[in-house]
């Protein structure tokens, strides 16, 4: 106030200065205007209207002078009320943080009584952090006799109901003396008592704020101040406990360089399972590791998200992009959902050049403008950063989608780079990718599992309505007429294995049926087989392998290891003194998969979790495995193992436990072990071949695919066993047909002149013409030429281009001479025969040239040109050059004779 008076004296002041300074120069002004009118009478006019400017020049400035004080004045006051106004509210503030504070440390203390009056109560002691569950799990066997547990995680899936509330693990020591308890744990009551829990919601560490991804045991949790971490996190945790509540929640943001951290969350809205058109549902969209999680939320406000991943988007992808929509884009969609709906799109097949797109709608155009800005900006920074792409598989499509074989394969096999085998409802088959051809092996319906064994040059399956097993030898895969041996013991069998024993000096079979598992050596006997072991497994097999002459058998809730070559007593991969595993045992889970990683080292794979455990069965890693969703399956090639969910395949380094690809493809599943060949069940049933990128080679050569294949399976006459799987001559013929009516597209079908070889015409006559390359020195005046050019027409459909690839079926071009001038050239589009085999260009025969080619030597009067054997047309005709020769002319006695040429004679015809 005492500054607001200050400044309304201060602007008095200068007003009132201002206008005697304005009075004094209007009479000095007046003086001088009067001296001057007596002076000299006839420049009165020039100088009053001279004074008159200086007057009014004076005036403007003091005026503006004045306005610009008082504008600085004012401004001065805005900023003093505005400072003003923001004290008295953070005096405010200030008073509510205080209210809060006092509040929370009334709290805090009454905590730390009921703490305190329940260790009494209980007898527990604290635990520093060397004897944390963490610590605990690095301990010695002879001080994990010292712990219990007293209770068991339980954890929720898919669908199913919580069968508890939030469960956890605490260990504490078996106090049966105090000389014996104060040896094993100092008392230090501000140590943090870490245990580890199952979260039922997604949760973010208070350490490094990423999400503790997992479907059970995602992180630890200290019972005395709350603090959440990842397990690997509790080492770096504050100190001091409890945590001040305002280090316990982090700021949220992500590494730039190491990629770690959250960077944003909120609810969104995704599309229902069957489109927008059915409507939008809840989902909890979190911006994490680079990485968009999306979490399911049922309808309700009291509903919590799932901790199962519905979706994940890792935006390393190379296609992965953020944009608004166009109402067109989201026909199904409300107009005024429009401009809060945004898209992110990640590459999905590359082979087709197929993307994943997902539609999100925002609550409303200012939240969406934040999620895309937020995306946008970490995909700069993480371009910026060049942080390596982990991706190691690329998915392409294996084989046309078209195949009838494809729609039910069950099994699948990769026999070399241009072959696959495929077991499916009508028999066993080997594809030849490259030469589109397909081999029917043996007659037995309904393959189950394919099995190859190419150190015994055998191929075993599960067939049969019975499944029984059954080996065939590689010679069938050729299409050979050989015996097939059946194990006749086999009926009902569930899943075979086969590996090698003695330092491969052997190769056993094993085949499970529900509890047991029959183990047979292969040899060069009649029969091929002898069974060497019949085992009992204390529950049904789930999962099986060979691993150092001994086969590992996966059950509910454990792995055992049986030996396959002598005798010797089984021994479990979970050792039942490790307490630490034991939550396993006590809470049924299935038996997926196991990695031995060295002969010292394996990875158990259970439907909730993986575990690292030694030879004996004891844990070897404290951290575990964990599963962004429900796992149906897994696949190991070393050093990747790939679980498959319903809407993604999650790819793993068993050696650095990262997570390092996702592959957003739903509703897939392995065809093999090792997860190269994959089935995807959508709308159209595609064959899909996980190619390697850090392979020094492919394993398989894939073809280009097209949805729009019109080739059909044909049956070989000459042998049954033989198909096919071309476009048949008709409707290729047709395709030929409604193009040439095109003119336009009749002019594409012809090309400019490519090679400009020339025909030399030797006088008049009947169409006497040679072939002849005109040498460089040659003189234009020393030769008579007639131009002619070869002419190329491209193939109307598009031609495959990998190795061994055979050609498509083809139209030639013929070029016939004309009697009358002996240089006009006739083309004419001529159409191979179906399965006609393609042979080298010859001579020509009866005045046309197919671009297959015709046989050399043939006195026959007419031959069938058409003699391409594929399905998409290409269009050629003989260069003029001096290894071919040109048509005959038409009236020619001779012209039905076929005669090869050499590169530098000189052929003619006769009249």
């Amino acid at each position: 106030s005492s500054l607001s008076r200050s400044l309304v004296s201060d602007e008095k002041d200068a007003r009132g200065y201002l206008q005697a300074l304005a009075s004094k120069m209007t009479e000095e002004l007046e003086a001088l205007r009067n001296s001057s009118l007596g002076a000299r009478a006839t420049d009165m006019p020039w100088k009053m209207r001279r004074f008159a400017k200086l007057d009014m020049s004076a005036r403007l400035e003091l005026q503006s002078a004045l306005d610009a004080e008082i504008r600085a004045k004012q401004a001065i006051q805005d900023e003093l009320n505005k400072v003003k106004a923001s004290c008295i509210s953070t005096e405010c503030k200030l008073q509510e943080s205080e209210k809060k504070n006092m509040e929370l440390l009334t709290d805090i203390e009454r905590l730390k009584k009921e703490t305190e009056e329940l260790r009494s109560e209980k007898g527990v002691k604290h635990q520093d952090s060397q004897n944390s569950f963490l610590a605990f799990l690095n301990a010695p066997t002879s001080a994990l006799d010292q712990f219990e547990i007293d209770s068991v995680e339980n954890f929720t899936l898919s669908n199913t109901p919580s069968r508890d509330e939030d469960s956890k693990s605490h260990l504490h020591s078996r106090s049966r003396s105090p000389s014996t308890a104060s040896e094993i744990e100092p008392i230090e009551p501000k140590a943090h008592q870490f245990v580890v829990k199952s979260f039922n919601t997604p949760t973010k560490c208070n350490q490094c704020t990423s999400l503790m991804v997992g479907l059970i045991r995602q992180g630890c949790t200290c019972e005395v101040c709350g603090f959440s971490c990842h397990v690997t996190c509790a080492d770096k945790a504050p100190a001091v406990c409890p945590i001040p509540p305002e280090q316990t929640k982090g700021p949220l943001g992500i590494d730039p360089q190491k990629g770690i951290g959250t960077a944003y969350e909120g609810h969104v809205r995704v599309p229902k399972p069957a489109g927008v058109k059915k409507g939008w549902q809840r989902a909890l969209a979190v911006i994490c590791d680079f990485k968009l999680f999306l979490y399911d939320v049922a309808e309700g406000k009291a509903s919590q998200p799932s901790v199962i991943v519905s979706q994940v988007i890792d935006m390393r992808d190379e296609e992965f992009s953020v944009s608004s929509v166009l109402a067109s884009d989201v026909i199904h969609a409300n107009r005024k959902d429009i401009p809060c709906i945004f898209r992110v799109t990640a590459s999905q097949l590359s082979a087709s050049s197929n993307k994943c797109s997902i539609l999100i709608l925002a609550d409303g155009e200012n939240e969406k403008s934040k999620w895309v800005g937020v995306l946008n900006e970490l995909h700069r920074i993480l371009k910026k950063n060049k942080l390596k792409d982990r991706s190691v598989y690329v998915p392409k499509e294996a084989y046309d989608s078209t195949l009838p074989l494809i729609k039910t394969t069950q099994s699948a096999a990769i026999i070399d780079h241009e072959r696959i085998a495929l077991g499916n409802e009508e028999g066993l088959f080997v594809v030849h990718v490259t030469k589109d051809e397909i081999i029917r092996v043996g007659d037995n319906k309904k393959v189950h599992q394919i099995e190859l064994i190419p150190n015994e040059q055998l191929i075993a399956v599960i067939s049969g309505r019975n499944r029984h097993v059954r080996l065939f030898p590689m010679a069938a895969l050729d299409g050979r007429e050989t015996e097939f041996y059946k194990l006749a013991e086999t009926k009902g069998c569930q899943s075979i294995v086969s590996g090698h024993v003695r330092h491969g000096a052997l190769t056993c079979l094993c085949v499970a049926m529900k509890r047991q598992v029959l183990c047979y050596e292969l040899n060069q006997s009649k029969t091929r087989h002898k069974k060497i072991k019949e085992i009992q497994v204390q529950g049904n097999v789930q999962w099986m392998s060979i691993f150092s002459d001994r086969l590992c058998v996966g059950y509910q809730s454990g792995f055992l290891k049986y030996p396959l070559h002598g005798e010797g007593s089984p021994y479990s991969l979970l050792h039942p003194d490790d307490h630490t595993l034991s939550f396993i045992s006590q809470q049924p889970t299935d038996a997926i998969c196991a990695v031995e990683i060295s002969n010292k080292e394996y990875l158990l794979c259970f439907s909730s979790v993986g575990v690292y455990v030694d030879c004996q069965g004891r844990r070897s890693r404290q951290q575990e495995l964990m599963w962004p969703a429900t796992p149906s399956s897994c696949c190991y090639n070393a050093p990747y193992l790939s679980v498959y969910s319903e809407n993604a395949i999650d790819i793993f380094d068993v050696n650095s436990m990262e997570w390092i690809q996702t592959i957003p493809l739903k509703k897939v599943r392995p065809l093999n072990t090792e997860g190269s060949l994959n089935l995807l069940g959508l709308e159209t049933v595609r064959l899909i071949y996980f190619k390697n990128k850090m392979a020094e080679g492919d394993e398989l050569v894939v073809p280009e695919t097209s949805d729009n294949s019109r080739k059909q399976m044909v049956r070989n006459i000459n042998n049954k066993r033989r198909y096919s799987f071309r476009v048949p001559e008709e409707e290729r013929m047709q395709q030929r047909r409604s193009m040439l009516r095109d003119p336009e597209m009749r002019n594409k079908l012809i090309s400019n002149p490519t090679n400009f070889n020339h025909i030399a015409h030797m006088g008049p006559g009947d169409g006497i013409q040679i072939l002849k390359d005109l040498p460089m020195n040659l003189r234009p005046q020393e030769s008579r030429t007639v131009f002619s050019g070869s002419v190329s027409i491209p193939s109307i459909t598009k031609s495959r281009t990998e190795p061994g690839r055979s050609m498509s079926a083809s139209s030639g071009l013929a070029a016939r001479s004309s009697a009358q001038n002996g240089s006009a050239l006739r083309r004419e589009f001529s159409g191979g025969s179906y399965g006609a085999k393609r042979q080298p260009m010859a001579s020509p025969s009866d005045g046309s040239l197919s671009s297959g080619g015709l046989d050399q030597g043939s006195d026959a009067p007419t031959r069938d040109y058409e003699r391409e054997d594929s399905d998409s047309p290409r269009h050629s005709t003989a260069s003029n050059s001096s290894n071919l020769s040109s048509p005959p002319s038409p009236v020619s006695p001779h012209k039905t004779k076929s005669l090869s040429l050499e590169s530098s004679d000189h052929v003619s015809w006769d009249s």
